[in-house]
């Protein structure tokens, strides 16, 4: 018999999907349902793309004027919707478009573009194997400078910093420990930048407190529930206001049932 393909490794996304519903977690990442992208997931995802042109030109001394961010984001836009078609709804495609834009012109003016800690690595992926946890732990970091994990988030309103350090404080664990094993080195607190596409955009900085000991030992016993209950595939819904938005919700109403199981 195959190894459950969600014990191959750990990242903060499939700890967080784990968390909030065993049972949506199983259909997107031990199954790998597809589900049809949203507007918002889509403008994020080609925001991104043009952040990382951004910095790479930066890193390697290229061009990186506005046009050829903007260009970058409007490629990676074509790009995911021809493979990832997007469910629009009531929303207009164009207006999703300038969404975007216009998010991207809010950094490219602000004074985080002009950053003088140096540059060392843009969208680096990581992987850390070792006695201190049961499987190894995986993570894409959107930028590092010097020792700093940055990580950007598109938000669709102005987020309350005070509850981001937990909301975030998994992604966050993971990359001090990501980054503590590929450097050497301590690392920086982490910061999120918010790009808020409201109607005129806002760029938020936000740098979060330092990982304690208590956060360390609550993450590994986190990492000791996921693998125990993947191994025993012990995988149940989550019902709550969540649902109203998952993709999976007809298939979870269905749980249980013969012909859905597996």
């Amino acid at each position: 018999m195959n190894q459950n393909p969600a014990l191959d490794y750990l990242s903060a996304s499939r700890l967080k999907s784990f968390l909030s519903c065993r049972l949506k977690f199983y259909y997107e990442k031990v199954l790998k349902l597809p589900a049809p992208s949203s507007p918002n997931l889509q403008i994020g995802k080609a925001v991104h793309a043009g952040l990382e042109a951004l910095h790479k030109a930066q890193w390697e001394g290229q061009p990186h004027d506005t046009d050829t961010v903007l260009k970058a984001y409007e490629d990676a836009y074509t790009s995911l919707e021809a493979e990832d078609p997007v469910d629009y709804g009531n929303k207009d495609r164009e207006s999703c478009l300038e969404t975007g834009k216009r998010t991207l012109r809010a950094f490219l003016e602000s004074d985080l573009v002009n950053d003088p800690r140096p540059i060392r690595g843009v969208e680096v992926t990581l992987r850390r194997e070792d006695d201190e946890l049961p499987i190894p732990l995986l993570g894409v970091v959107d930028l590092v400078r010097e020792n700093t994990a940055i990580d950007f988030k598109t938000v669709g309103a102005t987020p309350d910093l005070k509850e981001e350090a937990w909301s975030h404080e998994l992604q966050m664990i993971c990359y001090f420990l990501l980054l503590a094993d590929a450097t050497g080195e301590l690392p920086a607190p982490a910061e999120l930048v918010y790009l808020v596409k409201t109607k005129t955009p806002k760029v938020i900085r936000h740098q979060l407190p330092t990982i304690d000991l208590i956060q360390m030992e609550r993450f590994r016993r986190l990492v000791d529930v996921y693998v125990d209950a993947n191994q025993r595939q012990e995988y149940y819904p989550s019902p709550g206001m969540h649902c109203r938005w998952c993709e999976f919700r007809s298939r979870c109403r269905a749980w249980g049932q013969k012909s859905n199981a597996a």
